[in-house]
């Protein structure tokens, strides 16, 4: 992670958009658009349930993709370093990828429904940090691992 995107993400509390980021992410919102289009010109009968459908299935990717680029906040009772957060994590079964400058990187054991996610933490100041959880591939169900990934850091940093 280099000092622009960390200033951004310490500044914004999310990750910042690249230029590929927007077609990436926002490719699959072409097929709740697809069912709206349809409900609207196609279909008599069912086209307000195409229309409902497809703007209920635009919701959830919208909300989802928007989890996926917070970071939440946490407070630490004791000052920890950032090495000493990537040793006590790794005692997890997290494979540490990345450390230096203030942050870390982990990749978590992959599941029956999830590849694993990659989770961040930057260290902000001596007690507070920032996480941030995201799947690993493109996994559309990952069943709230984001918020089970933060309560497990915050149950082992709280110790």
């Amino acid at each position: 992670m280099n000092k622009k995107t960390k200033d951004y993400v310490i500044q914004k509390m999310k990750w910042p958009f690249y230029d590929f980021d927007y077609i990436s992410k926002y490719f699959v919102l072409f097929m709740p658009f697809l069912l709206i289009c349809a409900g609207i010109n196609q279909y008599e009968r069912d086209g307000p349930f195409l229309i409902l459908w497809g703007f209920i299935i635009l919701l959830f990717f919208v909300l989802r993709i928007e989890i996926e680029r917070r970071f939440k906040e946490m407070i630490l009772i004791k000052d920890y370093s950032t090495g000493q957060i990537g040793k006590l994590l790794q005692k997890n079964n997290w494979s540490l990828i990345r450390q230096g400058d203030g942050s870390l990187e982990f990749y978590t054991n992959s599941s029956s429904f999830s590849w694993g996610q990659k989770v961040t933490i930057i260290k902000v100041s001596r007690e507070k940090i920032l996480i941030n959880t995201l799947p690993t591939g493109r996994a559309p169900f990952t069943l709230f691992k984001d918020i089970l990934n933060y309560r497990e850091v915050k149950k082992i940093l709280e110790v």
